[in-house]
């Protein structure tokens, strides 16, 4: 695993799936090059804007550069992410100009739109990728998410939250609570203080 790339429904997305991960092989010279799908922008049903699309690139870029990955943005409209060749097709492009050899992904069975929409995207654009990594980003679910690939982020776990911190129009104390207690328990399965977890349908070693 060399050539990393994430993929994301938003920014934010990546850091809570994998962003112990992503620092620690950004630390360990691997590029990291995550792509945020859509625009990130959050209008209220009353029509008032909760985020604009301003301040979630803002926020975003903020976050690449304190990580230090490559980020792209598709800027589709937030919350509408539909399934297109089109799309496919530029992850492709994204794949091949960066020789990516690892996707991670969102849990194909999260109960957000985007996050499921995003799965499929990824799993379609993967063809010729030989490893794929799939995180969650969500504690609502219509299925169990079962990891069996895990990574110890036990000296990572500080810096992905002073990231995640970073996210200032997003980021929420529950959270936290739920990041504290699965990286502590995939630690635990794994022998470490912390660990992500990911499930894999096919890995190269």
């Amino acid at each position: 695993m060399n050539n990393i790339l994430v993929v994301s429904a938003h920014a934010d997305d990546a850091e809570i799936m994998a962003g112990g991960t992503i620092i620690k092989w950004q630390k360990e010279g691997k590029k990291v090059f995550v792509v945020n799908l859509t625009d990130g922008e959050l209008i209220l049903p009353n029509g008032d804007v909760y985020r604009s699309k301003n301040d979630a690139k803002s926020e975003e870029m903020k976050v690449a550069e304190f990580i230090g990955y490559k980020q792209y943005n598709l800027g589709y409209k937030n919350l509408h992410l539909e399934f297109k060749d089109d799309i496919v097709v530029k992850l492709l492009e994204i794949i091949n100009k960066n020789t990516i050899d690892t996707i991670i992904y969102p849990h194909n069975k999260d109960v957000h739109h985007d996050h499921e929409i995003a799965s499929r995207l990824a799993i379609a654009a993967s063809r010729r990728v030989p490893n794929l990594l799939m995180g969650q980003i969500n504690y609502f679910l219509n299925d169990f998410f079962t990891p069996n690939v895990f990574v110890d982020i036990s000296d990572t776990w500080d810096k992905k939250i002073e990231a995640l911190s970073i996210y200032k129009s997003q980021w929420r104390d529950d959270w936290y609570e739920f990041l504290d207690a699965t990286s502590t328990y995939y630690g635990k399965i794994i022998g470490v203080k912390r660990a992500e977890g990911f499930y894999s349908s096919k890995l190269k070693l």
